[in-house]
């Protein structure tokens, strides 16, 4: 057996007996794809040299068959009797002689899975054929493809069948072997029409013209059976199927192959040496090793891809432990490390969203195609926060500022306008950065409440019991954590609302605004040093307060502008100097408040969270805590099979073909 061809059995085998479907792994194989009444069974028999599959009508095949056949150098001696074909499932141990037996053991097993109906199931049965003449060669035979329902067949068979072969003609490294009767229109083709959709080029597809000898002779069949109206790369080959009288005597295949070879000598000589089931045998062989060659680079990545995939399942679900309290710290370790390395940017989970189906309904479901981190979505809060609080308006409601000035009284400051004026207008302000803040602690709160839900059933979904108290107790502990950032943001807030620090090294630049808006000297000129530099500090601030005093005195008295003229500059002063002010207060609250959130709710809770959890849980009964769901083991033995099979598998391919 070519060594190529050993490998791809062997995969094959490995992955069966681990109920792996191999279509899963993309092995390399020749699909076989037809109508019900296209042929393929006496296409396969006849390959194989054996009359073994089940016949009637409506739908025979109802799984699929995975065909091994492989060529021994002697017969098989059983009894004192020699056998040059013998059969065996990979479900049974049985060595089977009679084709009739064989016939029996897949009808039986077709029943045992499927049942007495027409149902049909993607389980496939294994079937190994050892014989002396016939080359190694492995085929699927899959249910035929149905348009309308017959007898007692299910309404919807039709999909389920398409469903079923679309999965296996669907992969890459498979080869499809399109089987059409000559005897109907080629244009009306099922297996060719479903081979064009999968494999628009044609590159994969292998077609066979089945009922040579019922096509009416002429120029339109030599057209066909040259391939001039069917475009697949791999070509086009006519076979002559069984008749009924040959099958009622059982013809042996030898006399049928040679019938078959004599008709297409006589009625196609220009393609017959193109043309019968010795030449798609040799033909078939021929591309399934070309095939496994060209894939085995990329099926040793795929292998070695998926054995890392099933080892970190492996390593996340963890073997059973025999000590609860062990168990218990050690997982809600494992816990609260995924959540502080999440929100660190190192532990990536998928994220809970809402997708509305095409009915409306809208469920929550598991983005696995893009996974998140809990600071990165930390982060998208605080970046809505910025927007938020940049959205806030600086002169919101100082409209009528001319009103408040005619009301305020006395003009005592420096500024010509009242401290308590001032004050109370700059407070209204402040205060409305109170809605973003809140927005922000409610918002990184949501945030960090779905972080814990989704961390928790991505690290700790071994025990649900003991993944919902770790969940709830984290989200006591969040609230409490909230609470207290909300008390220091508001304190902080109400400190910005009890004090304006007029001298703000941000807020001296009141003075030039000033200066320019009464178009007198500039101010900035009585803050200059003896060097030229604008130096306005503890040191010469009398000085400019003095010059800017004469200048605003200036105005108020004298008669050299309008009291109209004075009144709006004073207001445009006042609106520009809360302006300012409220700036300078905003801009150090978005630096305040992202690190006071930061700290309280988000560190705090990581540093404290672990030896919270452990103090709770760990004084009860941490065994009722501690018991593995049922999802658990199934995830665990599906990943043990998985992972061993590819662990074969790759053994398989270096020992074989001494690739790493």
């Amino acid at each position: 057996m070519d060594k190529y061809l050993e490998v791809l059995n062997k995969l094959q085998d490995v992955f069966t007996r681990a109920g792996i479907s191999t279509s899963e792994i993309d092995l390399p194989q020749i699909v076989v794809v037809g109508s019900q009444s296209a042929g393929k069974s006496s296409v396969l028999e006849s390959i194989a040299r054996l009359n073994f599959l089940p016949r009637g009508g409506g739908i025979v095949t109802r799984r699929p068959l995975i065909l091994q056949m492989i060529q021994e150098k002697q017969e098989l001696e059983v009894n004192g009797k020699k056998y040059s074909q013998w059969a065996r499932f990979l479900h049974s141990e049985e060595i089977f002689l009679d084709p009739k037996k064989i016939c029996q053991e897949i009808t039986n097993d077709t029943v045992r899975v499927c049942g007495n109906n027409k149902g049909i199931s993607d389980k496939a049965i294994h079937l190994k054929l050892h014989s002396i003449s016939v080359p190694s060669l492995t085929l699927v035979d899959l249910p035929g493809l149905t348009k309308i329902p017959v007898g007692d067949q299910p309404t919807n068979i039709s999909k389920t069948i398409e469903r079923l072969v679309r999965s296996y003609v669907s992969k890459g490294n498979s080869i499809i072997l399109a089987v059409s009767p000559g005897n109907v229109d080629i244009a009306n083709s099922e297996s060719l029409q479903l081979a064009r959709e999968v494999d628009p080029e044609g590159r994969r597809t292998l077609a066979v013209i089945t009922k040579c000898d019922l096509m009416e002779l002429g120029r339109e069949s030599t057209a066909l059976l040259s391939g001039a109206s069917v475009d697949v790369a791999l070509g086009l080959i006519g076979v002559i199927n069984r008749n009924t009288s040959q099958l009622a005597v059982n013809l042996p295949f030898y006399d049928v192959l040679k019938i078959e070879e004599d008709y297409f000598t006589t009625h196609y000589d220009d393609l017959f040496d193109r043309m019968g089931t010795q030449y798609l045998t040799e033909r078939l062989s021929d591309i399934l090793i070309d095939n496994v060659k060209r894939s085995l680079p990329s099926l040793s990545e795929k292998i070695t891809n998926l054995t890392r995939k099933h080892k970190a399942i492996l390593d996340s679900v963890g073997q059973v432990s025999g000590d609860p309290r062990r168990e218990l710290i050690t997982t809600i370790q494992k816990f609260t490390s995924a959540l502080e390395r999440s929100i660190n940017g190192n532990y990536p989970y998928p994220k809970t969203v809402e997708k509305k189906d095409k009915d409306g309904t809208i469920r929550k479901v598991k983005d696995e195609e893009n996974p998140v981190t809990a600071g990165g979505e930390i982060r998208k809060v605080f970046k809505l926060f910025y927007k938020k609080m940049g959205a806030v308006k600086a002169d919101q409601g100082l409209d009528d500022l001319k009103t408040y000035i005619k009301d305020c009284g006395t003009v005592d400051c420096p500024l010509f306008l009242q401290d308590k004026l001032f004050h109370a207008l700059i407070v209204r302000q402040i205060r409305l950065l109170d809605q973003p803040l809140e927005d922000a602690i409610r918002e990184c709160n949501d945030c960090l409440d779905g972080c814990i839900d989704d961390i928790a059933e991505s690290a700790i979904q071994k025990y649900p019991a003991l993944a919902m108290e770790c969940v709830r107790i984290s989200k006591e502990e969040l609230q409490n954590k909230a609470t207290l950032t909300r008390t220091f943001l508001s304190e902080y807030l109400e400190n910005e609302c009890s004090h304006v620090n007029g001298d703000h090294p941000e807020f001296v630049d009141r003075y030039a605004i000033a200066g320019e808006l009464f178009k007198e000297e500039s101010v900035e000129q009585a803050g200059k040093d003896g060097h030229g530099d604008l130096n306005y500090s503890h040191t010469n601030k009398p000085l400019v307060e003095s010059k800017l005093e004469k200048i605003m005195a200036k105005h108020q008295y004298g008669d050299t502008k309008s009291a109209a003229d004075r009144e709006n500059n004073e207001a445009e002063l006042l609106q520009k100097l809360i302006i300012m002010y409220f700036c300078i207060v905003r801009s150090q609250l978005n630096d305040s408040a992202i690190k006071t959130i930061m700290r309280h709710m988000v560190r705090d809770l990581v540093s404290t969270l672990k030896a919270t959890l452990i103090m709770r849980l760990y004084s009860g009964e941490p065994s009722s805590l501690v018991i593995e769901s049922a999802s658990t083991k199934r995830r665990r033995d599906a990943s043990t099979r998985m992972y061993d099979a590819l662990i074969k598998a790759q053994q398989l391919l270096t020992t074989i073909l001494g690739v790493e």
